[in-house]
């Protein structure tokens, strides 16, 4: 029996440090884009499809990326010739209207039906921010065989994590 009462405190201290550590590491680990296999990404791509529409009068896009004060990144996208149109998502394509994707590595994280998008912290290092224009059918709006699309890169410094700024 005393065996057993002198492992019972060692058995709480492995406990409670094993907790610290999941409490520390975790913020890491939060937000961080879920990356499915390139066979998924594949498979998502083609479902889209694309939507080749004239050069003369194509929309255009730009992105921009900013450090937000507070934490995590502000995306603002600029177009040209486009209309954002939440209301037809999903309904007859009309002539450069639609919605984006947004994309961090190349994974897809998020469906834009405005300008402005908020991206929380990234993982430390340089990240491509890029962003793709698509019909009200979901399809890519691409001019001679290439998406309409914008890129940039950001670079995700881990003391900006650590201390919030």
């Amino acid at each position: 029996m005393s065996k057993i009462s002198l492992r019972l405190p060692y058995l709480i201290y492995l406990s409670i440090a094993s907790m610290l550590v999941g409490v520390i590491l975790a913020p890491l680990f939060r937000d961080m884009p879920v990356q499915g296999t390139a066979a998924d990404i594949m498979a998502h791509e083609m479902m889209h499809g694309t939507l080749e529409i004239p050069a003369a009068g194509a929309p255009e896009v730009a992105i921009s990326v900013e450090k937000d004060p507070m934490s995590g990144w502000n995306v603002a996208i600029t177009t040209r010739n486009f209309t954002f149109a939440p209301e037809l998502v999903n309904a007859d394509n009309v002539e450069n209207t639609g919605h984006a994707h947004l994309y961090v590595d190349g994974v897809k994280v998020a469906r834009l039906y405005g300008p402005h998008h908020h991206l929380p912290d990234l993982p430390v290092g340089d990240r491509e921010i890029s962003v793709s224009l698509s019909a009200n059918d979901h399809s890519y709006y691409v001019v001679e065989g290439d998406r309409i699309e914008a890129r940039t890169v950001v670079t995700q410094d881990a003391m900006e994590m650590a201390d919030g700024s």
